[in-house]
Formats: structure tokens, C-alpha cells, sequence
């Protein structure tokens, strides 16, 4: 049985790539800045490169098939290609982030200093970061801290669990006695042996780290105290 053999690559020809460097090229240069409106955070040699790269392969099409083409109409099709929303990696009209979906209005990039709205009070413009940003804990910490926390209970004596979690919902030490059907000698033994396998196992920075302000966290509460002392002294 023979087996079918795989199709040659098709490449440009000679002719065909100095068409597109010499003259399609410089057409495209002054077009672009001047037809194409660069759509959420594209800049224009960005788009002079879509539209080099749109231009090739257009170029490659039309000369396979064999058809009689200019430079001039390589680059006036590929400028209406990009006013249109296509863009040399695709040109998806349902993508978020693609040009085609921006341009029809059914979705937009915006800055996370974009001023959304304002505030009286404060007399201040409200930003997209302001709303965007969440008063909570990352999740992404709460899942790490609780990974390290159940692999620890999980190499040490199975009371260490008991007594974490009664610290955890505030109960005293005789409480968690009770609760738990332990007698309280034998858990109150286990306090300082449980701090000093938690230091050995986390280190000695354990608690300072639990208890410290993400940076990301400390930069939006420094603008938030800037902007109200700003309103304070703008009161008395």
C-alpha cells in the first residue's frame, strides 16, 4: 500500500516578495496611519505590521490562482480589510478582545484609570480600579495557606488539627478540651511543641507574613487616604 505523500510548502516567489517590499510596503506605510483607527490598546506600527503580514498573504493567494494584480490594489484591499476589523491572526467578530468584536460595540479595553464616575463627597473622580478592586483576601492566597495547613496537620500528631481549629473559631483552650473529648492536660501539653514544629515547618516568618498587607492591596489603600485627606482639607 503506498502511502500519499505530503504536499510541498508553498512559498512567495521572488518577484511576488519584492512587489511586497518595494512597493505594497511603502503604500501600506503612509494608508494605515491615515485609514485605520487603532481599536483598544493597538498602536500604529502594530497595525502596519497586520497589514504587511494581511498583504502577504493576500499577495500568495491571488498569485497562486493565477490572476493579474497591482500594488496598488494589494494595498487598497488590505486597507479596507483592516478598517473592517480583520487583523493578520484572525478576524473573529465574537473574540472579546478582537478589533472586529470592538468596532461592532460589543465590547471595549478600557484603562484602569478610566473615570467612571464621580464622587460628591470626595469631590474626586471614581476609576475602574476603584471598582474593580476587591476589599477581600486573594483567593489564590487563602487556597496556598490552606494547602500548607492540611499537609501539616497531615505529617503531625492529628490533635495539632484539634487545637488550630479551636483557635481558629476563638474558643479557649479548655473549650476546645471539651468539645473535641480530649482531656485538656493532654492538648495544653501540646501548645509550645505545636509552635515549635509550625516555626520549623513554615519559619520564623510565618505569622509576620500572614498578617502583612499585600503590596497590590497597600498601594490602592495609599490612594484612597491621599484622596480623602485631599477632601478633608478641601472642608475645613
Amino acid at each position: 500500500m503506498r502511502l500519499p505523500q505530503p504536499q510541498e510548502e508553498t512559498t512567495m516567489t521572488e518577484q511576488a516578495g519584492n512587489l511586497l517590499v518595494e512597493q505594497i510596503a511603502p503604500r501600506l506605510r503612509t494608508l494605515v496611519p491615515k485609514s485605520v483607527r487603532p481599536v483598544g490598546a493597538e498602536d500604529e506600527q502594530e497595525l502596519l505590521q497586520d497589514a504587511i503580514t494581511i498583504a502577504a498573504q493576500m499577495l500568495h493567494r491571488v498569485e497562486e490562482s493565477g490572476k493579474q494584480f497591482t500594488a496598488g490594489t494589494i494595498a487598497f484591499y488590505t486597507v479596507l480589510h483592516m478598517k473592517s476589523g480583520r487583523r493578520s491572526q484572525g478576524s473573529s467578530r465574537v473574540d472579546t478582545m478582537a478589533a472586529g468584536t470592538q468596532l461592532d460595540g460589543n465590547s471595549a479595553v478600557l484603562s484602569l484609570e478610566e473615570e467612571v464616575g464621580y464622587d460628591p463627597e470626595l469631590d474626586e473622580p471614581i476609576t475602574l480600579e476603584q471598582l474593580l478592586a476587591s476589599e477581600h483576601e486573594d483567593p489564590a492566597m487563602t487556597a496556598g495557606r490552606n494547602v500548607d495547613w492540611e499537609v501539616f496537620i497531615a505529617t503531625h500528631d492529628y490533635r495539632y488539627g484539634v487545637i488550630i481549629k479551636g483557635m481558629a473559631e476563638g474558643q479557649t483552650m479548655k473549650a476546645t478540651a471539651e468539645r473535641s473529648g480530649h482531656l485538656y492536660a493532654s492538648l495544653y501539653g501540646l501548645k509550645d511543641r505545636l509552635a515549635e514544629d509550625v516555626r520549623e515547618y513554615l519559619g520564623d516568618d510565618a505569622v509576620a507574613q500572614s498578617v502583612r498587607v499585600p503590596k497590590w492591596k497597600a498601594s490602592i489603600a495609599v490612594d484612597r487616604e491621599k484622596t480623602a485627606c485631599r477632601a478633608d482639607r478641601r472642608r475645613l
